[in-house]
């Protein structure tokens, strides 16, 4: 039960008989293949993890030489303690891999002391004298390195103060909270919400910022050097930018969109991004000056692409809103129903079986479900069409497609994952247009009441605001003018939008194109190789560069831009993510 609750295996239970028979019958199994590799990686580095620890620096060594494990120590003792136990000296010396350069007797006699301690007590289950081994090293070690190759005492105690507070990647929390508070100051456009919103946002920040701040002191150098780095620095500089433009334009939207950033970007690095943040070397290919600034400038440009995406959904569900409600509350509620059907049917077709990977087997009859729910979707897709209603068969189409294919190629875990999405969105977009609707109608009461009573009828609204356009937001066309003009608070949405979008599509263009291509220019001998990471940067640059001219060709130039916005993170994300992971190259490291 205990192994189950907390999915970890002493080395004395993995080494059971019973489990390694077990193992061994899991092992030809091509379904188990990558779980029991998994396991036999576990084994090797139990079976070999004094040779893993390496923590001797070197006494003669500069900050790039190799540290060493402890037990290597043993081969700098002197001959006569080898001589007493009846050893070769040159056996164990030459088994352990040689003396460690520079190390006295006497220091290594303290160390094989101090570490002999730590192990005995750790495999007796003796905690006093785990405790007193790790305190004699604490001691010991700082004392042996050469100048400035030790971590100095400052660092190490951020460092523990760091991982005790969970790498304070907990402050999705406060972001979480702050999103809720602005939805409702958007919305409502009062004051009480607006400034609670504004002061959780700037608790997040700061938070956010110790936590990126004590992470560069500890590593000394600007941590956006793995995935986990990179993502909660660029969110904090996105969540910094929308701050500043909060300030300067108060539309309300900035900080909406600044705390879903925070809140996701916090969200992915604490339950998602593999390794967990652990602090670990840059490595050396990375450690340029083009790090500080390459890396930097495009993280940044990352930040406010997904910034401007959640900026651009809160224009789409705004426009389509405005346009007709009771519509737009149907697709959340179609959204709703595909995620609920997705789930049902992951109850049917999947069975649970203890020894698949997942935990889970697909229904070797899943096909006729998948055939079920399109016959099924297509009946209601012609319905749609029979009462003339496109717009609902192309939503109702969408959502049959998303369903469909999530069943068919997903195992257990996606499916679970993308029924969640689409009911957690399909009701949101749902309740979004209800709350919206219901708000409309009582301030159009109270505005009714109030004249009828001969009383000043409030002037707050969604159009207060500047009605020209910002300067950072552009020159490009926008739907301020003509029969179809949109209302003041939606430009101001649009306006918005454009600003972020465009500080992302330049420093997307300087810091991914022109930089990254110099780097690699000095790094590898050649500017642009077709590397996926590079070709895939592109294409995320390509889309942003179309979505500037597309306004200058459509009619409802604010949605097209809105809806390219959110192809434009996708894409984004798929070259962040899914080519950094699962698609090998010479950024595969990053």
């Amino acid at each position: 039960a205990r192994i189950m609750q907390t999915k970890r295996m002493t080395p004395h239970e993995l080494a059971d008989p019973i489990v390694q028979s077990r193992i061994s019958e899991l092992e030809p199994r091509f379904d188990m293949a990558r779980a029991i590799i998994r396991v036999r990686q576990a084994e090797a580095v139990v079976n070999s993890i004094d040779r893993l620890i390496r923590v001797v620096p070197s006494p003669t060594g500069g900050p790039t030489e190799p540290w060493y494990p402890p037990e290597q120590a043993v081969a700098n003792l002197p001959a006569e303690v080898f001589a007493e136990a009846g050893q070769d000296p040159h056996s164990i010396a030459m088994e352990v891999g040689g003396p460690i350069p520079g190390l006295g007797q006497a220091e290594a006699f303290r160390v094989v002391a101090a570490w002999s301690k730590l192990r005995a007590g750790w495999t007796a289950g003796n905690v006093a004298d785990v405790q007193a081994g790790l305190d004699e090293l604490a001691t010991l070690l700082p004392a042996l390195a050469a100048p400035s190759v030790y971590p100095k005492a400052s660092q190490r105690a951020a460092e523990l103060r760091y991982y005790a507070f969970g790498k304070f990647t907990w402050g999705w929390v406060v972001y979480f909270l702050g999103l809720l508070v602005s939805v409702v100051a958007l919305i409502t456009r009062w004051r009480t919400p607006r400034v609670a919103a504004l002061l959780l946002m700037l608790a997040a920040l700061a938070l956010h910022a110790y936590g990126v701040g004590l992470r560069w002191y500890i590593l000394d150098r600007i941590p956006v050097a793995n995935m986990f780095e990179a993502v909660v620095a660029a969110a904090w500089i996105g969540v910094a930018l929308a701050l500043v433009a909060e300030h300067y334009y108060r539309t309300g939207v900035f900080l909406v969109g600044a705390n879903a950033t925070g809140f996701f970007a916090l969200i992915m690095a604490q339950f998602v991004i593999p390794g967990g943040g652990t602090i670990s070397a840059i490595m050396g290919i990375l450690d340029d000056v083009m790090l500080r600034i390459h890396t930097t400038m495009i993280t940044a440009a990352y930040a406010l692409i997904f910034l401007a995406a959640v900026i651009a959904i809160v224009y789409i569900f705004a426009y389509y809103f405005r346009a007709q409600p009771a519509k737009s509350a149907e697709v959340g509620l179609m959204g709703l129903c595909a995620g609920l059907a997705v789930l049902v049917m992951s109850r049917l077709i999947f069975l649970s079986e203890a020894g698949s990977a997942t935990g889970y087997t697909k229904l070797p009859g899943a096909t006729l479900a998948f055939a079920a729910v399109s016959l099924i979707g297509l009946v209601i897709l012609a319905v749609l069409l029979w009462r003339r209603a496109a717009s609902e068969a192309i939503t109702g189409l969408s959502m049959i497609l998303i369903a469909t294919v999530t069943l068919w190629l997903g195992d257990y875990g996606f499916v679970g994952v993308m029924a969640k999405v689409c009911i957690a969105g399909g009701a949101t977009w749902m309740v979004g247009n209800i709350t919206g609707a219901w708000v409309q109608i009582r301030q159009a009461r109270r505005q009714a009441a109030a004249q009828l009573a001969g009383q000043p009828v409030s002037s707050a609204s969604m159009d207060d605001g500047p009605s020209t356009r910002p300067l950072l937001a552009g020159a490009m066309p926008g739907d301020e003018r003509g029969p179809e003009a949109l209302p003041v608070w939606l430009n101001h949405i649009d306006w918005s939008h454009l600003i972020v979008l465009n500080m992302a599509t330049v420093l997307l263009f300087v810091g991914g194109i022109v930089l990254g291509a110099l780097w690699a220019d000095y790094s590898w001998g050649r500017p642009w190789g077709w590397d996926p990471k590079e070709t895939f940067a592109l294409n995320t640059w390509i889309i942003y560069a179309i979505l500037i001219h597309v306004r200058f060709i459509v009619r409802r130039r604010g949605l097209w831009t809105a809806w390219l916005s959110v192809i434009g993170c996708l894409m984004m994300l798929f070259n962040w993510i899914f080519v950094n992971f699962y698609v090998s190259g010479l950024h595969s490291y990053a």
